[in-house]
């Protein structure tokens, strides 16, 4: 439950940053586990039929999918663009979701120094701002 659109309680933003996190983890498990697949088809389409492998509409397996590959990523940057901006209430990232992401850190660290608060290392939770 948001108080306004300019500012946000702990646990929204804690939310919005475990959701960061959860983006790079799961965009790091996406490309790894995506390029192995891709070279799985590679191999697939080479033992298929040998030497040229296996074309389907013009483009072979590989093709295929490095664009499924990069359909997964984008549907991953959509979603969870509009998942921070919904734990932020903010218009810029609900209406722009991937091109939000880049400023969703910002929104975070604006909100959340005007509460006394900074985020942890590597997104983590809200803790009060040291005083040096």
């Amino acid at each position: 439950m948001s108080l306004s659109l300019d500012h946000s309680s702990v646990e929204e933003l804690n939310l919005a940053l475990r959701l960061y996190r959860r983006l790079l983890v799961r965009l790091l498990l996406i490309l790894v586990l995506g390029f192995a697949g891709v070279i799985g088809l590679a191999k697939l389409s080479t033992i298929l039929s040998p030497p040229y492998g296996v074309y389907f509409l013009g483009q072979g397996l590989v093709t295929w999918g490095l664009l499924g590959l990069l359909a997964l990523l984008f549907a991953e940057f959509w979603w969870e663009g509009r998942q921070i901006g919904k734990a932020l209430n903010h218009p810029g990232l609900l209406d722009a979701p991937i091109a939000g992401l880049l400023g969703g850190l910002a929104v975070i660290g604006e909100r959340a120094a005007t509460i006394g608060m900074e985020p942890g290392f590597f997104h983590g939770p809200l803790r009060p701002i040291r005083r040096r």
